[in-house]
């Protein structure tokens, strides 16, 4: 009877102020069990006893760092996610990118980068896509990146936001895999190279890796891919984003793991290396807009907003890629 008492206590309290119920059960005991028996309800979690204790022992210690991330800064709160209760281990078996042996953009490089000048719609292409997607337990990041890229395209061209399938994406790229993780650039080019992308409806993400790349089922591609280009530090990334989403290479760690809203500020993941791919879909003079693939519970509806304050924030324009494309079926306009 006390459990259905605290947990009633935490839910009414957190329904008033998500962030004031962390910082509350970081110093309450029971506070926090109630809170630890929400994120099982809202979560979908099931442990066995033995488990239970190792899983609200690694909750103890997420809340208790949410509460000191919300201490230290005023403008960005933190708090419960899906990570909560995962060992760290867990968790970063969730970040499938490893940016060892590819090139890290060149800020002085001030040759002209291609775009898509006729698709110029503005810096923000959040609004043309669907939400953000779940990759679960899976080192897939990098094929949900590179597929958002390609939703992102989808809509600009076909003026329609399609949900394309990350499994192909996931199965036509050499080298790269669900269960070990891959790299965002690669994937975009196994899409140029087989020059197809069916509908997630017709081949769903199976959160596992498939036997061989399948391209059987209808094309929905509007168009064809003429390139893979890497950006040139952060000016780059913005003249990029004038053409579309770009796939980006990021560092991730623990603390954004608690990110629940705010300009993200975080020095630290400077001296961490790339280990995430995720989304830029849009920029403002103050921000990157950043789409995650942990579902639309993680941060802003599954959004980061990274401050542009410092330049190449977290690596986010190191291993950053977009694409020029071609509508198909027309011929390529001087």
């Amino acid at each position: 009877m006390k459990i259905f008492i605290v947990l009633a206590v935490a839910i009414a309290a957190v329904s008033a102020s998500k962030d004031q119920i962390v910082n509350l059960a970081a110093g309450d005991p029971k506070v926090m069990l109630g809170l630890f028996n929400e994120f099982q309800w809202e979560f979908g979690r099931e442990y066995a006893p033995a488990e239970r204790r190792m899983r609200l022992a690694n909750f103890q210690r997420f809340v208790k760092d949410a509460a000191r991330y919300n201490e230290q800064e005023e403008d960005v709160t933190y708090g419960i996610t899906l990570f909560a209760d995962l060992t760290e281990a867990e968790a970063e078996n969730m970040r499938g990118f490893n940016a060892t042996g590819l090139p890290a953009a060149n800020e002085d490089d001030d040759a002209p980068q291609e775009i898509n000048p006729k698709f110029n719609l503005g810096s923000n292409h959040q609004s043309r896509m669907g939400p953000a997607k779940d990759q679960g337990r899976t080192n897939a990041c990098w094929a949900f990146a590179a597929t958002a890229v390609l939703e992102g395209q989808s809509a600009i061209v076909n003026g329609r936001y399609v949900s394309l399938s990350e499994q192909e994406v996931a199965d036509c790229t050499q080298g790269s895999t669900v269960a070990s993780g891959g790299f965002h650039n690669r994937a975009l080019e196994a899409v140029q190279r087989t020059g197809h992308l069916t509908t997630h409806a017709n081949q769903p993400f199976t959160h596992r890796d498939g036997y061989r790349c399948i391209t059987s089922h209808q094309n929905a591609l509007p168009f064809r891919i003429t390139g893979v280009h890497q950006v040139r530090g952060d000016n780059g990334l913005a003249t990029a984003l004038a053409g579309g989403p770009v796939a980006s290479g990021m560092a991730f760690d623990r603390q954004l793991s608690a990110y629940r809203g705010g300009i993200y500020v975080n020095t630290s993941c400077m001296y961490s290396r790339p280990n995430h791919a995720v989304t830029t879909v849009g920029y403002t003079s103050s921000y990157w807009i950043v789409r995650n693939s942990y579902g639309t519970g993680w941060g802003e509806q599954g959004h980061v907003r990274f401050t542009r304050q410092y330049n190449n924030m977290c690596h986010i324009s190191s291993y950053a890629y977009y694409i020029t494309v071609q509508r198909t079926g027309q011929e390529k306009e001087e």
